[in-house]
């Protein structure tokens, strides 16, 4: 039996709140149980736990952390498999378990061990419990008003949204910068109508098919989270103008500075040296000229200066560029987080984030999610 079976079984209980089935007996060194109870799932369901783990000594406990006993073909994992606890401290653990498709309609233990390393005889277990079970009645479809307990945690196992109180309140359990309890401490479950574009697309699509009691852990990308995604083609050869002109409101914009008579500035994208030729009350007329063969990046690949000639388009001036964008690289556009959709010899298709301002919008999310009433 694997240990990556073992963790992924352990993490569906966290963010419901559930903990395994059997609550875990205090065993030597320390006290671990899982919030909740035990999760009923679908075959091929994720699911996250909680386990709570308390150190019973008096002194300071280095503790190894490991899944045992784990169904066969079932995958698990931990946030962490070695804690360091303080006297008498408390830590939490994040288990995550992914059960395989073909897995029978029954129960199945998880069970989830801290030993010292000092001694490794001083342990501790918890047994999580999962009951699979076939698709039953009044399945959660579009226009259904559900109400669901849920926690919303990073790749990190840092908790930035719950309804659940066991967790939310609890300081044991980490969370992210962007986490703010409820008004008046009011966790309660969260009640939506799927599919009314209510929730991000990725919750909203994520509850479909479940049934009262289920526990399901959903991966929620950014384009389907809090991000707001636009498009944008790139030609591989672009020009740009030499001599222009733009509003002073721009200037100040672009340069965070106001614009004087023969100042130089550099363009934020691409590196460029610009000077200001002349001004008058409204407008400002630049020049940009970088050096000859000069490499910026502001899609965040390579692109080449190819030709600058000042006498070019009746007088404007032109600047000619070669991108050489890269499949994989971490691009950009405008300061936003962009990612290559296609590419081919003449363009190249970006998607962009515009809500990048939104700590979460370029997070993939996690949501532990119990649904509790489905009308």
């Amino acid at each position: 039996m694997s240990m990556a079976a073992a963790a992924a079984l352990i993490c569906m209980a966290m963010a419901s709140g559930c903990l395994g089935g059997k609550q875990a007996q205090p065993a030597g060194a320390f006290s671990m149980s899982a919030i909740g109870g035990g999760q009923t799932a679908y075959a091929g369901d994720n699911l996250t736990f909680i386990v709570k783990m308390k150190n019973n000594r008096a002194e300071p406990v280095t503790a190894s952390i490991s899944a045992a006993l784990v169904p066969a073909d079932w995958s698990v994992a931990l946030s962490n498999t070695t804690y360091e606890f303080m006297s008498k401290g408390i830590r939490a653990l994040f288990v995550c378990v992914t059960i395989p498709h073909n897995a029978p309609a029954r129960g199945y233990d998880v069970k989830v061990r801290a030993a010292s390393v000092a001694k490794p005889s001083d342990t501790g277990t918890s047994t999580l419990h999962v009951q699979v079970v076939a698709p039953g009645r009044d399945l959660v479809s579009s226009g259904d008003n559900v109400k669901v307990d849920y926690t919303g945690y990073l790749s990190n196992f840092t908790v930035f949204d719950t309804s659940v109180k066991a967790v939310g309140s609890d300081l044991s359990i980490p969370k992210s910068s962007s986490f703010t309890p409820p008004t008046s401490n009011a966790y309660q479950p969260l009640a939506f109508q799927v599919g009314m574009g209510q929730m991000i697309k990725g919750f909203d699509a994520g509850v479909v098919g479940m049934m009262k009691g289920q526990s399901r852990t959903l991966r929620v990308e950014p384009a389907d989270g809090y991000g707001r995604f636009e498009f944008v083609n790139i030609s591989i050869t672009e020009t740009f103008p030499i001599f222009h002109n733009i509003s002073r409101l721009n200037f100040t914009t672009a340069y965070g500075e106001e614009p004087e008579l023969n100042k130089v500035v550099t363009e934020p994208y691409w590196d460029w040296q610009v000077t200001v030729l002349a001004l008058s009350q409204d407008n400002v007329t630049l020049m940009t000229k970088p050096l000859p063969d000069q490499i910026s990046r502001p899609y965040g690949w390579d692109a080449k200066v190819l030709e600058i000639n000042g006498s070019a388009d009746g007088g404007a001036g032109r600047i000619t560029v070669r991108h050489y964008p890269t499949a994989g690289v971490n691009a950009t556009y405008k300061g936003s987080e962009a990612k290559i959709i296609s590419m081919s010899s003449s363009v190249v298709e970006l998607s962009y984030n515009t809500a990048s301002s939104n700590p979460l919008a370029t997070q993939v999310l996690f949501f532990q999610v119990r649904m509790v009433s489905v009308n």
